[in-house]
Parts: C-alpha cells; structure tokens; sequence
C-alpha cells in the first residue's frame, strides 16, 4: 500500500504519523505526495510503525523494461 493510501484510511494522518516517528510533517506529506524519497531509516520506521501496511517497495514504482516474459539475459 502507498504511504498516500494509507495516511487515508481513518484514524490516519500526516500529523499522527509524523508525531509518533518524530519528524516534521512537511517530511511525510512530502514522501506521500513522492515529492521526497524517504531515507532508509525513515522507510524502515514507517513499516514497522505501520505493522507492513507501508513496505519498503511501496515507495518505489520499479517497472523492468526490454525482456519479454520468458526471455533471458544476456550472459
């Protein structure tokens, strides 16, 4: 789940999680709007405070382009 989404589920905010990780809002809104990448420390924090609602890779949108599927890679 994006950190967007969640922080949109009730009972969740920008302001409650930033309090509870102290930092400053302005840092997790940012992250949410993907304005900022987070430090790992800060990606870390938010997926245990969110009990793996948020995970690490919901921060990045990896897309592996130029292998169709079953296609190997050069050796």
């Amino acid at each position: 789940m994006k950190l967007k989404d969640y922080l949109e589920l009730p009972g969740n905010s920008a302001t409650k999680l930033a309090n509870d990780l102290k930092v400053a809002v302005s840092t997790i809104t940012r992250v949410a709007k993907g304005e900022a990448v987070p430090s790992h420390r800060l990606i870390t924090d938010i997926a245990e405070h969110t009990n793996g609602a948020v995970m690490p890779n919901d921060f990045f949108d990896l897309q592996v382009r130029g292998r169709r599927d079953g296609e190997r890679a050069a050796a």
